[in-house]
């Protein structure tokens, strides 16, 4: 149990780095672009343009 105290940072630092880059292969595969670019154009969609007039004009 010592040694786990001992080495808890490196062992956390180890974690984190794996998971870190394991998320950020797992968020940025190549199959997930469609996600990304449908995400990126939803301020430009005209339905979102129109629910921001229409609550603005609600205020």
């Amino acid at each position: 149990m010592n040694w786990l105290f001992d080495h808890a940072p490196m062992i956390g630092l180890i974690f984190f780095v794996v998971f870190f880059t394991v998320m950020t292969i797992w968020l940025y595969r190549p199959s997930k672009k469609k996600h990304f670019e449908n995400f990126a154009n939803i301020p430009f969609s005209a339905e979102h343009g129109e629910k921001d007039r229409k609550e603005a004009r609600d205020e």
